[in-house]
């Protein structure tokens, strides 16, 4: 039960649930969308399962990601198993065997996972991050010295002149 949005030639489905094999869409939305070897462009569910696929926004209360990848990552539970995302954002993130660009959340439970940036209130688990919690602190105080100190020296100068 979709709807095909002929005007634009964008193919769009708006149903209770949605288990999509194989193929792409550019939006799904449902209470409850599954995903297997297939992808879509933006995913908006109570529920998202998205196994062996890919989505470039994925936004829902529980999301589980299994050899996939996905661009933006939202939701109060989220789950991924042997993917990568560029982005998550969740109230409790499980990360296993996957990469990251950004971790925030509030609890983040992970291992043999990788991030770039990890912003979280609790860690469990190993990660190898380039840039924890305090890091990021303390490089945004390094950086805001660094232009305070630069724009002062700037000022000194052009003063002289």
């Amino acid at each position: 039960m979709g709807k095909e949005n002929e005007g634009t030639g964008k193919n769009e489905m708006q149903v209770d649930t949605i288990d999509l094999t194989g193929g792409t869409i550019e939006t799904l939305e449902a209470e409850v969308v599954s995903v297997t070897q297939g992808g879509a462009n933006q995913i908006t569910a109570s529920d998202v399962e998205l196994r062996q696929g890919g989505a470039l926004q994925v936004q829902g209360e529980q999301v589980t990601l299994d050899h996939a990848a996905a661009g933006t990552v939202r939701g109060n539970l989220v789950s991924a198993t042997d993917g990568g995302i560029g982005v998550v954002v969740g109230e409790d993130v499980k990360l296993y065997n996957t990469q990251v660009g950004a971790v925030v959340g509030r609890k983040v439970d992970t291992e043999k996972s990788s991030s770039v940036i990890l912003l979280a209130q609790e860690v469990n688990g190993t990660v190898e991050t380039i840039l924890d919690t305090r890091g990021a602190l303390l490089a945004g105080v390094v950086s805001g010295i660094t232009i305070g100190l630069l724009l002062i020296i700037g000022r000194l100068f052009t003063r002289r002149r």
